[in-house]
């Protein structure tokens, strides 16, 4: 593997065919944080829009708490009560692991498009590389990732200890406080820890995946060689194409070359044009160029026809402008009458009459 350029000579902003190769990758601009953040706010909105969920819940932790006050503790009332809780929580809970699923897959097409690449679950032995993962460890995302790590924890834990410290006074008076009124209190100051929680963490969501998306372009800069060998790779050589196309005008100078034999005269210049034609009375409504040559085609022009008996007539001017027509093409009506003498001679000699 070619040893990577360091980024001081990667100037260049990636192109669209290495952004789409690394797509095909599966490496893409994504951020963990965003990722985190869903569950939280899809509990969030799940409480917020549900309050007859809300409701149930409450009633659920209510009922449980004056379950546990009057229930007989016996093998068989334990396995009862674990039965009807567990169908009645997971009832209450399906909701909201369907909300958790949409919202986590709309989050992750918004993040990466629709994406399914079987390349990172391909092995590599670069994971395994102890030099490899000690030159990952001390890479500038994972001191990124460190530092950022110890300032959210910092930051959300000085918000989340304000918030607690203004409600503290108030812990005392929950004692004469009926079980509804505590439920109540703490629900609200649960879900206002949770909102400002999620606040917070979303701020650092949104400037996680802004640092990830600049991170992922700067790691697939490249620099002006890579980008002139990718414009080779695509384009080709000059040298490669020049060859391609030399090859291209033998073959079609060869396939030309067997049209000569067919043809009812070759006109020449003599010496420096050569132009084939062929007239067939019943088929064409004039006579066709099928093959042309100029100074040594010219020449190996001639000399097929001569091997193959096709007659030669030598009219300079009439051979420099029937060469401007491409192969394939018939005559304009101003040279019928030259052309016309011309093949009355040839088909004088073979016995046939031409009409033009």
């Amino acid at each position: 593997m070619a040893e990577e350029k360091p980024f001081e000579e990667r100037t260049e902003q990636a192109t669209p065919r290495k952004r789409e190769k690394a797509r095909e990758k599966g490496e893409v601009p994504r951020s963990r944080e965003i990722t985190s953040i869903i569950p939280m706010w899809s509990v969030l909105l799940y409480l917020f829009f549900g309050g007859a969920v809300l409701h149930s819940l409450m009633n659920y932790v209510r009922n449980g708490l004056q379950r546990s006050a009057e229930l007989s503790i016996t093998e068989s009332s334990i396995v009862e009560v674990f039965k009807a809780d567990s169908i009645q929580f997971g009832m209450l809970m399906l909701p909201l692991f369907a909300v958790i699923l949409i919202v986590t897959i709309s989050v992750h097409f918004l993040q990466t498009g629709f994406l399914l690449s079987a390349a990172p679950l391909s092995p590599q032995f670069s994971r395994v590389n102890p030099l490899a993962g000690i030159k990952r460890y001390f890479s500038l995302n994972m001191v990124v990732e460190a530092l950022k790590g110890l300032f959210k924890i910092t930051v959300l834990g000085t918000v989340l200890y304000l918030i607690l410290k203004e409600q503290m006074f108030k812990m005392p008076l929950l004692v004469d406080m009926s079980i509804q009124s505590v439920q109540a209190f703490s629900f609200h100051q649960i879900y206002r820890l949770f909102l400002i929680s999620a606040v917070v963490l979303t701020i650092f969501a949104v400037a996680d995946f802004a640092y990830q998306r600049w991170y992922f372009g700067r790691n697939l800069k490249m620099t002006r060689q890579e980008i002139k060998d990718e414009h080779k790779e695509v384009e080709g050589s000059p040298l490669v194409k020049a060859r391609i196309r030399s090859l291209q005008r033998e073959m079609a100078r060869k396939r030309m070359m067997q049209e000569v034999p067919k043809a009812d005269v070759v006109i020449t210049n003599p010496t420096h044009f050569a132009v084939c034609l062929k007239y067939d009375l019943q088929g064409m409504g004039a006579p066709k160029v099928i093959a042309k040559g100029q100074n040594l085609v010219a020449e190996k022009i001639k000399e097929v026809a001569r091997k193959s008996g096709v007659p030669q007539f030598e009219d300079k001017p009439l051979a420099r402008s029937l060469f401007r027509l491409e192969i394939g093409e018939e005559i304009p009506e101003v040279f019928y009458k030259a052309v016309a003498a011309i093949l009355a001679n040839v088909y004088k000699l073979k016995g046939k009459g031409v009409h033009l």
